[in-house]
């Protein structure tokens, strides 16, 4: 594709406008939709007004005080964080919007690196045996080794690989194979040793969802409306599932012998893993823009209605939901019982998933990012549970 943008524009989608909320965010500030990854028994996670947030997962109380991510004095529209942080040997890495990558100590949040590598970065970062591979707005895959000594960290690159077309997904690897999507309507393989590719595998439109690897297969939606399976060694199609009506953005779900796929059609599919065959589908009445997180026998998914949804794995059948009145955009991140996620109104929420499928509020109050930008209390004490 030599025009994403205009690609973009002139698609018609229920999802347009959140197409062109990161397309014209040149224009008006940019606000990120952040995934979260815990560590030591604390959430690091973008906020929507460009923070690095620790957040200690049983109270939400953040356990330094937010930074917010340096940006060059003219680009003040450009803070912000749409890929889930990574954590490494107590270092939280960040690749910004304005094409910056830092670095901070998890114990004190401390930046102890800050640099410019690309004009944009949507996608995250992924960190593999010392090397930190993250893809950029402008179609490059770079590969650094990262290098920590005495509280300080350096990034020396290794290589880079140049795509067709802008790079919105995160990487995902399998011993020395390297897979990622692009907008170019191409999955890569390439080998994480030296950046040459080993395979390309073309769909039908652009690639924004980040694939996943497991029994010598990758697994990745496109914009098409197709679902595939990919042979890891050979880039050969295995399957197609056509059944979707609308572009799929989330990263899919692996459990047992099946793949849970969720579409901005609004629907969630279980499809067998060797043939994809559907088992089940269920239907919320928004676009699923968020990866799903399996807590125990059960998935949750949110929607950009504002609803969470707690769905039996083995029959589709819902079993609990909750409904926040805010668009969920973010992944789901599952640890435990609880799932962790952010909401469209600034907020980071945690909701403990009981056995019969019904969702309850974690903390006291969720934690509100634009509250503690502007020194208010982050957890209002006068906030009311959703759940």
């Amino acid at each position: 594709m030599k025009n994403p943008w205009k690609f973009i524009a002139t698609c018609l989608s229920a999802v347009v406008l959140l197409i062109a909320a990161i397309a014209c965010s040149r224009i008006s500030s940019a606000q990120g939709w952040s995934g979260g990854i815990i560590s030591d028994e604390h959430l690091f996670i973008g906020s929507m007004v460009g923070q690095l947030l620790s957040l200690d997962i049983d109270t939400g109380k953040h356990t330094w005080e937010p930074i917010l991510l340096r940006v060059d004095k003219d680009q003040e529209e450009l803070r912000a964080v749409y890929g889930t942080p990574a954590v490494y040997k107590n270092i939280a890495i960040v690749a910004s919007y304005d094409g910056k990558i830092h670095a901070f100590s998890t114990e004190h949040g401390t930046l102890l690196e800050s640099e410019p590598v690309a004009e944009q970065f949507i996608g995250g970062a992924l960190i593999s045996n010392g090397r930190l591979y993250v893809g950029s707005g402008s179609g490059t895959l770079y590969a650094f080794d990262v290098s920590i000594k005495t509280g300080t960290v350096s990034l020396e690159k290794s290589w880079q690989f140049n795509a067709g077309s802008s790079i919105w997904s995160t990487p995902a690897i399998n011993g020395d194979i390297l897979v990622f999507t692009s907008l170019d309507h191409y999955v890569y393989a390439i080998d994480a040793r030296d950046g040459e590719e080993i395979w390309r595998f073309e769909t039908g439109a652009a690639i924004a969802a980040t694939p996943v690897i497991a029994d010598n297969s990758v697994f990745v939606g496109s914009f098409d409306s197709n679902f595939y399976s990919i042979e890891l060694s050979s880039g050969r199609e295995k399957w197609r599932f056509e059944g979707a009506s609308n572009w799929y953005w989330a990263k899919p779900v692996l459990s047992r012998d099946f793949v849970y796929a969720a579409s901005l059609d609004g629907k969630l599919y279980a499809l067998k893993s060797d043939s994809g065959e559907k088992r089940w589908e269920t239907s919320t009445d928004s676009p699923i823009v968020g990866s799903p997180a399996i807590v125990s026998d059960m998935i949750v998914f949110g929607s950009r209605s504002g609803q969470i949804n707690v769905v039996e794995l083995s029959s589709g059948v819902i079993l609990g939901t909750c409904d926040v009145d805010e668009r969920i955009e973010t992944p789901i991140l599952a640890y435990g019982d609880t799932v962790y996620f952010g909401a469209r109104d600034h907020s980071i929420r945690a909701l403990v998933i009981k056995q019969n499928g019904n969702p309850d509020e974690k903390w006291d109050a969720p934690y509100f990012s634009d509250k503690a930008k502007d020194d208010e209390n982050p957890n209002p004490s006068d906030w009311s549970p959703a759940c």
